[in-house]
């Protein structure tokens, strides 16, 4: 459960990898959950006509994806999904925490291997990018979104190889012990 949940130590390489492969299991778990417990056909059926441009939902003028959520079943299955996506980001925090502590950096740094690129990501979602059907914004505002995600992503390839490729700190630092010791 530390090695999860717990935010203090250090972890080496490895653990980082092993992180990898638990990140592929939550997510096949969380896949298995919503099949099972989300009504598929229906929000397929509904996805594939909103980007054909044929979806019968129309709210001012805008299309929209598949109705809310309505049975009992889905909502349990929404908050089964959502605890589980909630705790899969705090063992991300914690597991990228403690190898960074390997590294001797402070957690702050998440703010650059996580928030800047996660909320880049989110620049993506900007309602009505798609107004002129034109996909991306012309002129600054195109170019500055262009450079945020230049941005995110290098720092997010700069995270990869910090985390998972560079050796952590010989020996005992301010974080604790070396793991490999």
């Amino acid at each position: 459960m530390n090695y999860l949940f717990g935010f203090g130590g250090r972890i080496n390489r490895a653990k980082m990898w092993l992180f990898i492969l638990i990140t592929l299991a939550w997510e096949l778990v969380i896949g298995i959950v919503a099949m099972i417990g989300l009504d598929w056909t229906q929000r397929i059926a509904a996805s594939s006509e909103f980007v054909k441009g044929t979806s019968h939902t129309n709210v001012g003028g805008v299309m929209s994806l598949p109705g809310p959520i309505d049975t009992p079943k889905e909502w349990a299955t929404a908050g089964i999904i959502a605890v589980l996506v909630l705790l899969y980001v705090v063992a991300l925090f914690a597991v990228y925490t403690k190898r960074l502590h390997d590294r001797n950096k402070s957690a702050w740094w998440l703010v650059l291997f996580l928030v800047i690129p996660w909320g880049a990501g989110l620049l993506d979602c900007v309602p009505g990018e798609n107004i002129l059907n034109l996909g991306e914004y012309f002129g600054p505002l195109g170019v500055g979104l262009d450079a945020a995600r230049l941005i995110a992503g290098v720092l997010a390839i700069w995270a990869f190889i910090e985390l998972f490729f560079f050796r952590g700190t010989h020996g005992e630092n301010r974080y604790g012990p070396d793991p490999l010791a």
